[in-house]
């Protein structure tokens, strides 16, 4: 086991933990009051969906666990039900603490979050023992929640809590919950280099959950309705200043994540998104949930299909079949490894998804297929030219040349309203007297574009298609001279 960053810290809080437990038990053997705090329990929609929130009752059972942060105070009351003072050892641990942090700014910024805040000595040290009792039930709790009572297994739990808040650079797997999109595989999928994707556990699922009470623009309900999640495993965190990292700037980089659900969306055709992201601590800890996982819940954001919201979580949703799945791998290789242009109409194909506006649709859809069909050299007839590529790409596929030659001009003319300002509320291709909305005809063309490219032993290029072209054409006049 490692020893701690902060020797002088650790000797002085392990008695302070060992006398304030064993004080807190006399407490709870007697009749007096109890602090309880209700713990997350998994639940799940008649369709299979997890729905999952953070408990919130004020009211928790006589059963719940006990609220360690509700026991020790400077003063006995409804939030305290031990005067800390009243523990020798406890008071001692704080006073020796204080007595560090007060000539050492970033050892009192490490322990306490908001001590450094207040206008007054006085109140500075009232904040700073307040957030250090908090840092010692924490372990308490821990210790009472996966019931250790050896000094190594506290040592175990502190060393969690004290990389937390002084190592400089913090690992850990970064997860991404694919929302309301189930996959048929129940292992892991390894995409390679360390990314993957895994199968949440109920213990993930209640440790990640987030409250239903505070509003925000994220339902918890979306959140709650994954069975998958993207990993990037290992990924290193600047801690350099812990209150930033939790609260304020992450320095988390999500291109890898957003490369897997472009991925996702071209072999699947699905509208898919994610709307939280967490990591899963590697030998550290911020604090705990009673006896789950560790997790750091990073952010919420809308990074999906906005009819998510319309109670989506309510609907049966067909599975992305295993077969789909079996070319994920190769296609977050190919994916990975593409020109910049293949990599901008992948990020189009799925913002695409995530517009609300017809009109931004056909705009996301129109500027990947421009990015896939169109070389810098070309300037005049636009349209024509990419016609004539995705003709030649997409007959590969079975799909009539002249089809798709007419699709493409005909979506590029509602895309020429739009940017012109002559566009309608309802914008249709009408295609053999049948009329299909443009913006999916943009969507539908763009992915079928991707995924030819990805399943290509050798990935066109505007260029290569053009030479297709004339080797047809050079065919056909042999072929009838």
């Amino acid at each position: 086991m490692d020893a701690p960053l902060q020797p002088d810290l650790w000797s002085l809080t392990l008695p302070a933990v060992r006398a304030a437990r064993e004080r807190a038990r006399e407490h709870l053997r007697s009749n007096r009051y109890i602090p309880r705090k209700a713990v997350t329990q998994y639940t799940s929609s008649s369709v299979g969906w997890s729905t999952t929130t953070a408990a919130d009752t004020f009211f928790p059972p006589d059963s719940a666990p006990v609220n360690w942060d509700h026991m020790f105070g400077s003063d006995v009351g409804l939030f305290a039900q031990i005067k800390y003072s009243n523990v020798p050892e406890l008071e001692a641990a704080a006073d020796g603490v204080w007595e560090v942090a007060a000539s050492d700014e970033s050892f009192e910024r490490r322990i306490s979050l908001l001590s450094h805040s207040e206008s007054d000595a006085e109140s500075r040290k009232k904040q700073f023992v307040f957030e250090y009792m908090r840092f010692v039930c924490d372990i308490i709790s821990r210790a009472e929640a996966v019931g250790v009572e050896a000094d190594v297994d506290l040592l175990a739990i502190y060393l969690q809590l004290e990389r937390a808040r002084f190592a400089n650079e913090l690992r850990g797997d970064l997860l991404v919950p694919i929302s309301l999109t189930p996959l048929d595989h129940a292992g892991p999928i390894e995409l390679g280099h360390g990314v993957r994707i895994e199968k949440l556990d109920e213990s993930m699922q209640r440790a990640r959950a987030v409250s239903t009470m505070y509003g925000g623009r994220v339902s918890a309900h979306v959140v709650a309705a994954s069975t998958h999640a993207v990993v990037v495993c290992d990924i290193a965190i600047d801690n350099q200043d812990p209150f930033e990292r939790r609260y304020r700037q992450s320095g988390i980089d999500y291109e890898v994540v957003d490369r897997v659900f472009e991925c996702l969306h071209v072999i699947s055709s699905r509208r898919t998104g994610y709307a939280q992201a967490v990591v899963r601590p590697l030998d550290w800890a911020d604090d705990w949930e009673h006896d789950l996982p560790a997790v750091w819940k990073v952010q919420t954001f809308e990074r999906y299909p906005h009819e998510f919201d319309q109670g989506r979580w309510n609907e049966e949703v067909e599975p992305i079949s295993a077969k789909e799945l079996e070319v994920l791998p190769a296609t977050f290789a190919a994916l990975s490894v593409a020109p910049a242009n293949v990599k901008l109409a992948s990020r189009r194909a799925v913002r695409a998804l995530l517009r609300v506006a017809e009109e931004d649709e056909v705009l996301d859809a129109a500027i990947g297929i421009e990015a896939l069909l169109l070389a810098d050299s070309d300037r005049d007839e636009m349209t024509h030219r990419m016609a004539q590529r995705a003709a030649v790409v997409l007959s590969v596929d079975g799909v009539d040349p002249s089809v798709v030659y007419r699709l493409v001009k005909k979506f590029y003319e509602q895309r020429s309203k739009i940017v012109h300002g002559r566009s309608w509320k309802t914008m249709n291709v009408v295609l053999e007297g049948k009329a299909y909305p443009a913006n999916e005809v943009g969507v539908v063309l763009l992915r079928a574009l991707l995924l030819n490219l990805f399943r290509a032993e050798v990935p066109w290029t505007p260029q290569s298609l053009d030479e297709r072209l004339l080797s047809a054409l050079g065919s056909n006049n042999g072929s009838g001279s």
